[in-house]
């Protein structure tokens, strides 16, 4: 189900501006990731909350509770990785609107979050790093389906959302922070 973890380890992190992150393709198994999000999912998927700015909230994704199960091993692998005290990893599944982007932000306002991730669950677009908080110098990391994508939250981890669509499309995801405080 989830052979990839081992791919979380200190010789696969990269670096885009001063941001350290591991992508790794096809984490799920490539038949159930198939199943669970385009069978299951796609087919029965609400919106639980549309108030947010930039993008939507949905029901339960059914890759989630594989996430849930293998939790402790993946918090081993990225508590090892970067030498962190992460104790649970809370996910939502999402979706960006076609029309819509995450402008340019950084996350260090959530202290207890030092490592986020993201499932991307189609091929609209990945997250995009940029060296300072005005969208400066764009690399766009990730983006296919069944790709995740972790990185460590610093001053300088400067992203964005939306910016490289593929496609006018609807883009879902799987975002995930890792927390050193179990809610």
């Amino acid at each position: 189900m989830l052979s990839k973890i081992g791919q979380i380890c200190r010789k696969n992190v990269k670096l885009c501006h001063d941001v350290e992150y591991i992508l790794i393709d096809d984490f799920f198994d490539p038949v159930l990731f198939d199943k669970s999000h385009n069978e299951l999912f796609l087919s029965n998927y609400t919106i639980t909350d549309n108030s947010l700015e930039h993008h939507f909230s949905l029901s339960y994704h059914p890759l989630m509770g594989i996430l849930r199960d293998n939790e402790k091993l993946i918090l081993t692998a990225i508590n090892t990785t970067w030498n962190e005290t992460c104790l649970e990893n809370k996910c939502s599944a999402s979706i960006l609107p076609a029309d819509n982007i995450f402008p340019t932000h950084i996350d260090i306002h959530w202290e207890t979050v030092p490592i986020r991730g993201v499932l991307y669950l189609d091929d609209i677009c990945g997250t995009t790093f940029h060296s300072d908080i005005t969208g400066s110098d764009s690399i766009e990391v990730g983006g296919k389906a069944n790709q995740l994508l972790l990185f460590k939250v610093s001053n300088n981890s400067f992203h964005s959302v939306g910016l490289n669509k593929k496609e006018k499309k609807d883009r879902f995801s799987i975002s995930m922070m890792f927390d050193r405080i179990k809610s």
